[in-house]
C-alpha cells in the first residue's frame, strides 16, 4: 500500500544513512524527495543516477550486482532501508522491476551538504585547540574536499564488494570466495591468518571457501577492510614517507594489541578491534596527501609533524563517515588519545584503543606522556581489581607473542 506524504516523512527517520542527520535536516531532505513509479520490466543502471540516492518504498525489484546472482529487494524489508545503489557502485550494476515499484529519490549533493555541515560542527568541537595556522589549513582541506580538489581516501574495490556481499540478506560463501580471490595479495593474507597460531584449527587449509568458513563472514569482512586500509598508507616525499611509515607502524602495533585483548573480552569482537586500531589515525592520510599535493613548505619538519598530529583527528572523522563505517569507529578516531574519556558503564571499542595506546607508551618507556592509570576509566573497566602500570605491563607482556604474530600478519 502506497505511503502518504506524512508517512514518507516519518519513514525517512529509519533510512540509512539519513537517520544519522539532525531531525531538522531529515525533514528538509524528506520535503525535497521525489517519488517515481516504474513498471515491470523496466531497468535502471547505477551510472544513470549517480546524482541521486534511491530507496524502494513500494514493490519488488531484482538488484543485479557484478559477480553475484540477482538479489530480490522487497519494500518493507531491512535491506530496503539502505540505498538501492551505493555512491561507489560499479557501472554494470542495475536493477530490474518485477512488480510495480515506487522509488523515492533524493539529491546526493543536498545530502552531502547536510552531512558535511554536521561534520563541520563536530570538527569545530574536536579542533578547538588548533593554532591559527592549523585552523586555516584545516579549513583549506575542508574546502578542497568540498570542491573535489582533494579526494578522501577510498576503500579499494575488493573491500567494498566484500562489505556489500556480506551485508546481503542471503549470503553465498562460494560467491564471496570468488570475490576475495580476485585480489591475490589479500587472499594470501587471509590464508595466513586462518592457518596462524591465533586462529588455526587441526588441519592446514588452502581453499578460500574453507578460510571463510573458519574465520566467519564478519571476521573475513573486517580483515579484508583491515588489509585494504593498510594499502592506503603511501606517499612519495621522503620526509612525508617517514611520517606515514611512523603512523602506520603505530597503527599496526595498536591494532595487534587490540586484537589480542579482544580475544579475552566478552561482547567485543577481536577482528572489529583490529580494524579500529588500524583506522584510529586514518586522518593522517588525507592530511599528508594535502601537504604533498599543495607543496607546503617542508623546511621545518618539526612544524609539519605537529601539523599532521593536530589535524589527523578532525580529518579522520571525515574519512570514517565517507566510508559509512559504524558510529563506534567515529568514537575510536575522536577519543583514541582522550585518556580520561568515560564511555559509560560497559567497555567500548574506544576504551580498548585507549588501553592499547597506554600499553604502547609503557612498553616504549614514554613515561612523561603517560596518564595516571588509576584515573583512566578504560583501565578501571578492563582491570577492575588492579590498574597500576606494573600490572598492566604484566598482563599484556604475557600476550606479547600473540601480538608479534598479528604484527607479522599485517605486514610489519
Amino acid at each position: 500500500m502506497p505511503f502518504s506524504r506524512n508517512e514518507l516523512e516519518e519513514h525517512i527517520n529509519q533510512l540509512i544513512p539519513f537517520k544519522d542527520l539532525a531531525t531538522g535536516d531529515r525533514i528538509k531532505l524528506a520535503k525535497t524527495g521525489e517519488l517515481i513509479t516504474l513498471l515491470p520490466g523496466e531497468k535502471l543502471y547505477s551510472n544513470e543516477c549517480k546524482d541521486q540516492i534511491l530507496y524502494l518504498v513500494n514493490g519488488k525489484l531484482d538488484l543485479c550486482l557484478q559477480y553475484l546472482p540477482p538479489q530480490l529487494l522487497v519494500s518493507g524489508s531491512a535491506d530496503a532501508l539502505k540505498p538501492i545503489f551505493s555512491e561507489h557502485e560499479e557501472t554494470e550494476t542495475y536493477f530490474t522491476v518485477n512488480a510495480n515499484c515506487e522509488i523515492w529519490q533524493f539529491s546526493r549533493e543536498l545530502f552531502n551538504r547536510l552531512i558535511e555541515k554536521e561534520v563541520l560542527i563536530d570538527e569545530r568541537a574536536l579542533s578547538h585547540q588548533m593554532s591559527h595556522v592549523e585552523s586555516n589549513i584545516y579549513n583549506e582541506i575542508m574546502h578542497s574536499v568540498e570542491t573535489g580538489q582533494l579526494k578522501l581516501p577510498s576503500l579499494p574495490e575488493i573491500a567494498l564488494r566484500i562489505k556489500k556481499a556480506v551485508e546481503q540478506s542471503e549470503v553465498d560463501i562460494g560467491k564471496i570466495s570468488k570475490i576475495v580471490e580476485l585480489d591475490p595479495a589479500i587472499s594470501i593474507r587471509l590464508i595466513k591468518v586462518a592457518n596462524s597460531p591465533l586462529t588455526r584449527g587441526i588441519n592446514t587449509i588452502h581453499s578460500m571457501r574453507d578460510v571463510i568458513v573458519r574465520l566467519g563472514l564478519k571476521m573475513t569482512r573486517n580483515l579484508v577492510l583491515s588489509f585494504s586500509v593498510a594499502q592506503l598508507f603511501k606517499t612519495r616525499h621522503a620526509f612525508l614517507k617517514k611520517q606515514m611509515k611512523m603512523f602506520y607502524s603505530h597503527s599496526i602495533e595498536i591494532a595487534s594489541i587490540c586484537y589480542v585483548l579482544g580475544k579475552h573480552i566478552k561482547n567485543l569482537d577481536a577482528d572489529e578491534l583490529l580494524l579500529a586500531g588500524l583506522i584510529h589515525d586514518i586522518g593522517v592520510i588525507p592530511v599528508i596527501t594535502y601537504i604533498e599535493k599543495t607543496r607546503l613548505e617542508l623546511s621545518d619538519e618539526k612544524e609539519i609533524a605537529q601539523l599532521i598530529k593536530s589535524l589527523r583527528v578532525a580529518v579522520g572523522v571525515l574519512v570514517v563517515k565517507s566510508w559509512d563505517l559504524p558510529k563506534e569507529m567515529l568514537n575510536v578516531v575522536t577519543h583514541a588519545e582522550h585518556w580520561y574519556h568515560d564511555s559509560g558503564e560497559n567497555l567500548k571499542i574506544e576504551d580498548v584503543i585507549i588501553i592499547a595506546q597506554v600499553y604502547d607508551m609503557l612498553r616504549r618507556k614514554q613515561l612523561s606522556s603517560l596518564p595516571d592509570i588509576n584515573n583512566v576509566p578504560a583501565f578501571k573497566k578492563l582491570f577492575s581489581n588492579k590498574h597500576d602500570p606494573a600490572f598492566a605491563m604484566q598482563i599484556l607482556d604475557e600476550a606479547r607473542e600473540e601480538i608479534s604474530e598479528m604484527e607479522k600478519l599485517l605486514g610489519v
